[in-house]
């Protein structure tokens, strides 16, 4: 991609038209931005420390579905935004974490593999940020929270590795994690090494020998014992080689006005159920309605499920549904509307997304009672007439997609 491609995508505005949105969204899932220049802080002399670890800080949580929403929060806390941006919803730590999934789209992101049957065993449970890497949308972040950010890119890192590592070190030593989007040379469970892991992670502290402790998701159950330590940090050594990039809290800059933050995520809302099939390293993704409607053909093809022990049903029930089925649980869409026509009456459009929300919860909840609890039991999930049943309110999930849209076009008029 070229310099002025790049600068036209970052000159798109806020506001500018949904129709417009899955073309220009579309393109920056595949593209490579530009890095950011940054100044090595200790150019001229030595960094005042050798090691240093961040104590207290908000961990990413297992439980957290959007990572790079989780580790924006935590950087948002750092900087103390958290109590001008949460979002009522359960508690205040929950809270904060759902106002960014909303802002980054991961809240009204509906994916699936665009093969049937998802034959790549593609991850599904992660929304838009988890696999479609767009450095916009962790300066957007950043910048509700009134900070510039600074991306840079693995290009970058591997030009300037010094000045890149000794900004890291700068900012622990200022108590604020950075934000990396991908770590490589993790150690699974089973010894195996991670080229890159792809979720979003934090770079709380140093050591000597190039070494950084890393905040990882998911948590210790994925790996080796002794490799998470009592702060929730894996030492890890050449980790910035793989990784999509990495951002640094900048200077303070004016907040966005919160009412215009809460009109963003909503006019956001059709770029992300329109998305064109878009591919990654591992396969190609669909989304909205038509994600909806391949999940359900997979739960009604047979070929996918007959004759499979227990064990073996479990170990395809994941990418097969529950990983989709996680990412619909984790979102907060009605609750984030909720609070909007609350505190913002004026966003007519909140009001007219609230009960098609409402009713995406509904239905979600329909499929857990058909499950019993959020995951199925093997001996129904083996049946075609239960699969059948989820995938019934699986295609009502895609027409209710076909109803936001349509909302978002009568507001048009």
């Amino acid at each position: 991609m070229s310099d002025n491609t790049a600068k036209k995508i970052e000159q798109v505005p806020e506001s500018y038209s949904p129709k417009l949105k899955p073309t220009i969204l579309q393109m920056a899932s595949t593209v490579a931005y530009a890095s950011d220049t940054i100044a090595d802080p200790f150019a001229g002399g030595e960094p005042p420390r050798t090691s240093n670890r961040i104590l207290n800080y908000r961990r990413i949580q297992n439980w957290e579905n959007y990572f790079l929403c989780s580790a924006i929060c935590s950087v948002g806390k750092a900087v103390g935004a958290e109590t001008e941006i949460a979002i009522e919803i359960d508690t205040s730590h929950y809270a904060d974490f759902h106002f960014y999934s909303a802002f980054t789209g991961d809240m009204f992101t509906y994916l699936y593999s665009q093969k049937k049957g998802n034959p790549d065993g593609l991850q599904c449970d992660s929304g838009v940020t988890n696999y479609f890497f767009v450095p916009q949308v962790v300066k957007r972040a950043y910048a509700a929270f009134g900070y510039d950010c600074v991306y840079l890119s693995t290009a970058q890192i591997k030009k300037d590795f010094r000045t890149a590592m000794n900004a890291i070190k700068a900012s622990v030593d200022k108590g604020i994690p950075v934000l990396a989007w991908g770590m490589g040379n993790v150690t699974s469970h089973d010894g195996s090494r991670y080229g890159m892991m792809p979720e979003g992670s934090l770079i709380g502290g140093y050591d000597e020998g190039d070494v950084l402790y890393v905040n990882l998701y998911p948590g210790a159950e994925r790996f080796p014992e002794g490799y998470v330590d009592e702060y929730g940090y894996s030492a890890i050594t050449n980790g910035l080689d793989t990784t999509k990039g990495i951002f640094f809290v900048g200077e303070s800059i004016p907040k966005t006005d919160k009412r215009q933050v809460y009109q963003n995520a909503i006019d956001s809302i059709p770029a992300f159920l329109t998305l064109l099939p878009a591919e990654n390293e591992s396969g190609a993704y669909v989304f909205g309605k038509t994600a909806f409607e391949t999940w359900a053909d997979t739960l009604e093809t047979d070929i996918y499920f007959e004759g499979k022990t227990d064990d073996e049903l479990n170990g395809i029930c994941w990418n097969l549904h529950c990983a989709p089925y996680c990412c619909v649980c984790t979102s907060s869409a009605d609750k984030f509307f909720a609070h909007a026509v609350e505190e913002y009456p004026d966003l007519t459009m909140a009001a007219k997304l609230l009960p098609l929300y409402q009713k995406m919860v509904a239905y979600k909840d329909n499929i857990w009672a058909l499950h019993g609890d959020f995951f199925p039991p093997m001996e129904k999930f083996r049946t075609h007439e239960f699969r059948a049943q989820i995938a019934a309110v699986l295609r009502k999930m895609g027409g209710v997609c076909d109803e936001i849209l349509s909302a978002f076009e009568e507001g048009a008029k």
